[in-house]
């Protein structure tokens, strides 16, 4: 009777991974403010939410499949390969708010080690979460409704970052560049078959995301050219997908 939560109902037992994990850290939010700890005590004690997350993932992973690799935990290819291609683009998406803002050179060596740490468990959790578990639960409805529904998903959790007290202008930017990203993400996971590249990615963004300065009057501009970046590796991916499933029918 395995797996039997998961197959008949494998919509809500998908929700519930995005929500517990976002209670998780909106929860260790709210007592960290509450106590007043800080920028980097909140940091820390959200990391810990992520923490706990990340361990009741990975047992979850290790009991239904060991190797993880129906959840795309695959060895990267020793040689380069065409498959190299599809995550060249992230390098740029990576590096592209850095680039236009500066790093910020005040940050101590503790506050850049809790960043460091906290992006680690964000990336690892969040990707076995949504390129991972709910993938696999949603393997029997097809890749075009796991896609579609891991985006939106993805995208409408981070609405939490209201909470924070961000405007609505910033909140809804938020929310439309979590959901092209989670779309390329989703993409990606279904081209590459690989969870490992976009783990170290989630993670270079978030890290470089954070260390970066605050430029508050470029954030419209900076939100609008990612978007658009996304919009563009989006469509290249969605055509290399519809090309293979349509070599893949003439071949049968």
């Amino acid at each position: 009777m395995k797996n039997t939560a998961a197959k008949g109902h494998p919509v809500i037992y998908s929700l519930l991974w995005g929500v517990v994990l976002t209670l998780a850290v909106s929860i260790a939010s709210a007592v960290a403010t509450i106590q007043e700890f800080g920028d980097m005590g909140i940091r820390n004690a959200q990391a810990c939410a992520f923490l706990v997350m990340a361990i009741i993932v990975t047992v979850y992973m290790k009991r239904k499949d060991s190797s993880l690799l129906s959840f795309g935990f695959r060895k990267l290819e020793a040689k380069p390969s065409r498959a190299v291609l599809f995550y060249i683009p992230l390098l740029i998406l990576a590096v592209a708010q850095p680039l236009m803002n500066g790093i910020n050179l005040e940050l101590t060596a503790p506050e850049v080690i809790s960043i460091v740490i906290m992006t680690l468990l964000v990336g690892y959790t969040e990707e076995s979460i949504f390129r991972g578990i709910i993938r696999h639960n949603l393997r029997f409805k097809g890749p075009l409704f796991y896609i579609v529904f891991s985006s939106l998903f993805f995208g409408i959790l981070h609405m939490a970052n209201a909470l924070g007290g961000n405007d609505l202008i910033h909140t809804l930017l938020q929310v439309i560049n979590a959901l092209l990203l989670g779309c390329v993400l989703a993409l990606l996971i279904e081209a590459g078959h690989n969870i490992i590249p976009l783990i170290a990615f989630h993670f270079l963004y978030d890290a470089l995301a954070m260390v970066s300065n605050e430029n508050l009057e470029h954030e419209v501009l900076i939100v609008s050219v990612l978007n658009i970046l996304y919009l563009i590796y989006g469509i290249y991916l969605l055509m290399v997908l519809t090309r293979r499933h349509r070599n893949h029918n003439r071949t049968m």
